[in-house]
């Protein structure tokens, strides 16, 4: 039985380390201080984290995300945004969403919440959606060409955020 966990764990390694592979999707949208935002030309010249929701219900796992990511990584090179989808939206209700949103968001973080309405389908497969998950904040921390260096989708934790600072600070290192 013990051959059998370790043969299990061993084979397990592999996978959690290609999971975070790839590269994002190209996305254009309007950050909500009206600038035009496009991914991937637009990330930082260092490492970007991306923080995306895909449901109205994920504001607070985003938000916490969003709170930690800005406070650690202000002035060290690490962008981030703050990515909403609004595809599953009707059209119509789409631009009461994003005046809706912006009230709520104040204006020192609007350059960095980006609301996309399009692509959604090609953004869960690359971070790996489930609908075990729909409500969680899906994090990705990409290098200036958008490959996917380390990604989660589970709740914020001092941990996992640690995790993710570390993966930004050795791809800051690295890029200077």
């Amino acid at each position: 039985m013990k051959r059998l966990v370790l043969s299990l764990a061993f084979l397990a390694l592999p996978l959690a380390a290609s999971a975070s592979a790839g590269s994002i999707p190209t996305a254009s949208g309007n950050a909500l201080d009206g600038h035009a935002v496009i991914l991937p030309r637009d990330l930082s010249q260092h490492a970007t984290v991306l923080i995306l929701g895909f449901t109205q219900h994920s504001q607070d796992a985003t938000t916490e995300w969003e709170k930690a990511t800005r406070a650690s990584f202000a002035g060290t090179g690490v962008a981030y945004f703050d990515i909403p989808f609004l595809e599953d939206a009707p059209g119509f209700i789409r631009p009461m969403i994003v005046r809706s949103i912006r009230k709520q968001v104040p204006e020192i973080l609007r350059p960095h919440f980006v609301p996309l309405s399009s692509g959604q389908a090609a953004w869960k497969q690359t971070v790996g959606f489930t609908s075990d998950a729909a409500n969680a904040a899906y994090v990705v921390l990409v290098d200036r060409n958008g490959e996917i260096l380390w990604q989660t989708h589970q709740p914020y934790s001092p941990a996992l955020f640690e995790q993710l600072s570390h993966a930004a600070k050795k791809i800051t290192a690295e890029n200077r």
